[in-house]
């Protein structure tokens, strides 16, 4: 429904990760929750191979557009020239991989790789269960689980690393000490050429200080400038006070600028603290929040899928029958998953809340003026 969403390549994995989570909620778990709450299957041995085939094609293509979709990111921010290659074209081939992939996963048992024992377990035992031939279940958890979730953690782990070193590199540039403007104005008159080493030629202003306190009169520049022999006089009499030690108007006026100049530096100083703490704190806040989303995409997987899939490896194996309630509260956690997706990949993005907000005004017949 959103023009600008269409026009971006990558928000189309988003769109099939949509889809394959709404086939979950409304195929999916229908008859999952008819079989929990009857406690027995009783609609055939047909109906059970199709919830089997659709509940493992949506749920290994939910997991496996997780995978794309961390690769996409990875790739964003490690490849600059990915941006520019993220074609449709692209996008539609990794699309095509997930579905086919997940495709041969949940035919699999229809090709021969089911047990002996399905029709019975499903007639007579009223179970409706996946194959459980041991070399079928390696191959279907370790494709559609156990892979993508070394994959998964791998990729965040290298996206969290990049997005330090990005963090790093922006404080540093940020944090560079720039001394105030009056401290670079100082700094170039004191690299200035000295006429006379003993005492430096003060500025017309502290000229006229002392004059003032000597004499009682205040020359301007103009009057230093037409007068030659005047401002040598002023000079020789600036010297020789300055070369006399401990002199009052001398010291009065280099105290008087020394004061000046450390106010000026103390001052912009504060300032520069003030605007470096802020920017490091919004960097801050910026950093703990891509932590805390990484954290809850990959911490929300692990916490859903992992119960369902190490009950699913161990069943064969062991050859032990499994408590019907852990059995249960395994496999709603993964269908809770598909629930959850819809609000991780959409509220943390910007450009899809905006989406959200505009077409609940629209839904709600609120006009936006």
């Amino acid at each position: 429904m959103e023009r600008d969403l269409r026009g971006r390549p990558q928000y189309y994995l988003i769109f099939s990760l949509a889809v394959a989570d709404l086939l979950v909620g409304s195929i999916v778990t229908p008859l999952g929750a008819w079989n929990t709450v009857t406690g027995a299957w009783n609609l055939g041995v047909g109906l059970c191979d199709f919830w089997i085939s659709v509940d493992v094609l949506v749920c290994t293509a939910s997991i496996l557009h997780l995978v794309a979709i961390a690769l996409d990111r990875y790739w964003s921010i490690t490849d600059i020239c990915y941006v520019q290659n993220r074609t449709p074209r692209r996008i539609t081939m990794m699309l095509a991989v997930i579905w086919i992939v997940s495709l041969m996963i949940s035919l699999a048992p229809f090709a021969g790789w089911k047990d002996q024992g399905f029709s019975d377990r499903v007639l007579k035992l009223h179970v409706c269960l996946i194959s459980q031939q041991i070399s079928y279940q390696v191959f279907s958890t370790a494709t559609a689980f156990y892979i993508p979730l070394i994959a998964i953690i791998c990729v965040y782990w290298k996206i969290m690393r990049a997005a330090k070193k990005r963090f790093k590199r922006e404080r540093d540039r940020r944090t560079v000490i720039r001394p105030p403007p009056d401290a670079v104005v100082d700094e170039k008159k004191a690299m200035m050429p000295k006429k006379n080493k003993k005492c430096p030629l003060p500025p017309a202003v502290v000229i006229s200080d002392i004059q003032g306190n000597a004499n009682g009169s205040v020359k301007t520049a103009r009057h230093h400038e037409s007068s030659s022999s005047a401002s040598e006089e002023d000079r020789a009499a600036t010297q020789t006070n300055c070369g006399v030690p401990g002199h009052q108007t001398c010291e009065n006026t280099m105290e008087t600028r020394i004061d000046e100049e450390n106010g000026r530096v103390k001052n912009g100083g504060v300032v520069m603290k003030r605007k470096r703490r802020s920017k490091e704190s919004n960097e801050m806040k910026r950093e703990r929040k891509a932590w805390r989303t990484l954290a809850i995409i990959t911490g929300t997987f692990v916490a859903c899928w992992t119960p369902f899939f190490l009950v699913s490896i161990y069943r064969p194996i062991c050859g032990c029958s499994i408590s019907p309630v852990l059995e249960q509260v395994t496999l709603w956690l993964g269908y809770l998953n598909s629930a959850l997706n819809p609000i991780i990949y959409t509220v943390f993005s910007q450009d899809f809340r905006a989406a959200f907000k505009r077409i609940i005004k629209r839904m709600c017949l609120i006009n936006e003026y």
